[in-house]
């Protein structure tokens, strides 16, 4: 199963389970993306239509009490990547020391990625410091710049479509990597000039993970032919 129909299969899934915050979360991620397949965006209007509808049918999902969502961020991964996706949406201006609290303790890295993008979408200019794997981050939400805004990221995304455009599911398990990584690497964010490196061992991990030798071959040529060309035009 491709990237795209894992993700309308898991929004599909949270609008049958009324778990509407969530799908509202994924569709708001996929259609914020500088590229999305025809069938793919299509589907997720469809969605969105369908999310509206139920909605509408329920009289409106009822909204978790704040001091619930901030609870279930001291639970397990999944508790935490629930709550996060849930507080995406919220003033998060609210409760900047729960969540100041929360980063700074090695929280689930995929949980924390959500918080610190709502942060900076929402420019909160407070100092928070966020511990991972006993490194600490000292960033100000309203200096980090989020995903889907970030320079480096939209050329990286540029650069695998002209790498691997000729391999449709290598693409989308790259940019599925690539999407996952520089999440991963909030409050940082990638560099013009680190887009080739990123999109590189984005490319190389999803070959990997389809087992595609011969494509990942082919990207060492590419991509040190891209390098050459780079210190070239230096």
């Amino acid at each position: 199963m491709g990237y795209y129909e894992e993700i309308i299969t898991e929004i599909r899934n949270a609008i049958e389970e009324h778990r509407y915050e969530d799908a509202k979360f994924l569709l708001k991620r996929e259609l914020s993306m500088p590229y999305i397949p025809e069938d793919a965006e299509a589907q997720f209007h469809a969605l969105q239509k369908d999310l509206r509808y139920a909605c509408e049918d329920s009289q409106g999902p009822e909204e978790e009490p704040l001091e619930v969502l901030l609870s279930m961020l001291k639970g397990k991964p999944e508790a935490q990547l629930a709550a996060a996706s849930r507080l995406h949406d919220r003033n998060l201006r609210t409760c900047t020391e729960e969540i100041r609290e929360y980063l700074s303790h090695e929280p689930y890295p995929e949980a924390a990625a959500l918080l610190i993008e709502a942060l900076a979408e929402q420019e909160i200019g407070d100092e928070f410091v966020y511990t991972k794997d006993g490194v600490e981050y000292t960033f100000w939400p309203d200096a980090v710049t989020p995903v889907t805004r970030s320079p480096g990221f939209l050329e990286a995304l540029a650069l695998l479509k002209q790498w691997v455009s000729r391999n449709p599911s290598l693409l989308e398990t790259a940019k599925s990597v690539l999407v996952h990584d520089a999440y991963m690497n909030l409050p940082l964010s990638y560099e013009k000039e680190e887009a080739g490196g990123a999109a590189y061992e984005a490319a190389c991990q999803a070959a990997d993970l389809l087992g595609d030798t011969a494509d990942k071959a082919e990207l060492e040529k590419v991509y040190d032919s891209y390098q050459i060309r780079k210190k070239t035009c230096a």
